[in-house]
């Protein structure tokens, strides 16, 4: 789940206690001091907690409490606001939600258990999905939709800036994770290469597969001095529809 990454980084901003207050605005209405309309806080947070904004179309609060992965899961299931947020799967790392209203609003609860305490997140993005984009399809941890979502065949083409993990394995790893959770089976999965993949198919329907695909992208248009790499993002290509993987 790239959780080293996160664990080391949410410490961090714990320890130094200077955990910014963010306003959400738009779909991302402030409520229950930070989250957005309908996502309660988790009622036993260990002192330190906090939440943070990612982007305008974003919203992404972490925290830590000494209940398990499961405790949190089972409370978020139960206490998300369904007349507001369907829960399109729960299992046994993550859970996945749509706005109901705006079903291209995606989010998601992660969590990272550690001896003592569970470290988690609670994320929204606005994804901007057209309709017909599967519903129980999870969004990727810190993507950020780039451009329109494309229709090839019967395939959808997506693609997000992922440049906020750790790396582009670290990525796609998450993801894995969460596209078991909600009901995909991975297929592949190569982490070991400069363009980490998977491919998986749908539990219930498995004629519906994808592929997702991280490379680097130059930024052909930023300066750089030529002893550093030039500037760029980490971009995933993903495509969902039948035979997709291939």
């Amino acid at each position: 789940m790239g959780g080293l990454s996160f664990a080391i980084g949410l410490a961090a901003v714990v320890a130094s206690g200077r955990l910014p207050h963010y306003v959400a605005t738009g779909p991302f209405a402030n409520l229950h001091g930070g989250l957005p309309t309908g996502l309660p806080a988790y009622p036993r947070q260990l002192p330190g907690g906090g939440g943070a904004g990612q982007s305008e179309g974003g919203f992404e609060w972490t925290g830590e409490t000494a209940d398990s992965a499961d405790e949190i899961l089972s409370y978020y299931s139960r206490s998300i606001d369904h007349t507001i947020w369907d829960v399109t799967a729960v299992g046994t790392q993550t859970i996945s939600f749509y706005k109901r209203d705006a079903p291209g609003i995606r989010g998601g609860v992660r969590t990272l258990g550690l001896e003592t305490k569970t470290f988690f997140e609670i994320w929204v993005t606005d994804m901007k999905l057209p309709a017909g984009y599967p519903v129980d399809f999870p969004a990727g941890h810190r993507a950020r939709p780039i451009g329109t979502v494309a229709k090839v065949a019967d395939a959808y083409v997506v693609r997000w800036d992922v440049d906020g993990n750790a790396s582009s394995a670290a990525f796609v790893k998450s993801f894995a994770a969460s596209l078991t959770d909600a009901g995909w089976d991975v297929l592949t999965l190569d982490t070991g290469t400069s363009t980490p993949s998977l491919t998986c198919r749908r539990r219930s329907l498995p004629a519906l597969t994808c592929s997702v695909t991280v490379a680097y992208e130059v930024d052909l248009q930023a300066k750089h001095d030529p002893v550093y790499p030039a500037p760029g993002r980490l971009v995933a290509t993903v495509r969902i529809g039948p035979e997709a993987q291939r």
